[in-house]
């Protein structure tokens, strides 16, 4: 979470657009436009609101990731049968080879302790550990969680400060495009930017990670550097 308000993003929207008395776009407009901002973002680019957690795993197979995620980044490590003990490592699997080999693992013999999980891109709430856990484990995971609204301009925003200008772009291209007829050309250009800045994030994470210094490491294989 960052530490800038929303009254300061609107503040200098308001600037950039000469609407500082919020005659053409309200203050509640505005405001909800920086709402929409945190959710596309986090949609574009998933772990600007990445978060740990331990969660305890349910009996069978078939997990879900805490409630106010809405996709599964990584499974760390097994935490013991009271969240508390850092374990051993679950490493990512694929379910189409394991399907392949063994059609009936879902039903093999539950353990306490998963060895592999399984992530279907098809349904990102949901992950499945494979031996099927007996109810008793517990994991720690990575995920991304949906961005809280801000209902107040005194709200801290969700991200981290320095997606402050992007949030700015977003808000700017909304309130442009309000005025479609007259500024198509403006509207277009802060979406651009916006774009722009979640690409450049992207590219720049992939070029600094420290798993480049592990020769053969591909960033868009999940898993790749185990």
């Amino acid at each position: 979470m960052g530490t800038i308000t929303a009254q300061y993003i609107i503040n200098r929207a308001a600037l950039q657009l000469n609407d500082t008395a919020n005659v053409r776009w309200s203050r509640s407009e505005l405001l909800g436009w920086i709402n929409d901002g945190q959710r596309q973002v986090v949609m574009m680019s998933p772990n600007s609101t990445n978060k740990i957690a331990t969660i305890k795993l349910v009996s069978g197979s078939r997990q879900s990731i805490p409630a106010d995620g809405w996709t599964l980044l990584e499974l760390i490590r097994y935490m013991g049968t009271d969240g508390e003990k850092p374990g051993r490592a679950i490493r990512l699997a694929s379910r189409r080879l394991l399907d392949a080999y063994n059609p009936d693992w879902h039903n093999d013999n539950k353990t306490t302790t998963p060895k592999h999980y399984l992530f279907d891109q098809q349904d990102q709430t949901v992950f499945y550990v494979y031996p099927p856990n007996n109810g008793n484990g517990y994991v720690q995971l990575n995920y991304s969680p949906v961005p809280t609204d801000l209902t107040s301009e005194t709200d801290t925003i969700s991200l981290n400060d320095i997606f402050e200008t992007v949030l700015l772009d977003y808000v700017l291209y909304r309130a442009c495009s309000k005025d479609a007829e007259y500024a198509p050309a403006l509207a277009a250009g802060y979406l651009q930017t916006f774009m722009g800045a979640i690409q450049a994030k992207r590219a720049t994470e992939t070029d600094n990670s420290p798993n480049q210094q592990m020769g053969g490491f591909d960033p868009n294989i999940a898993g790749a550097e185990a």
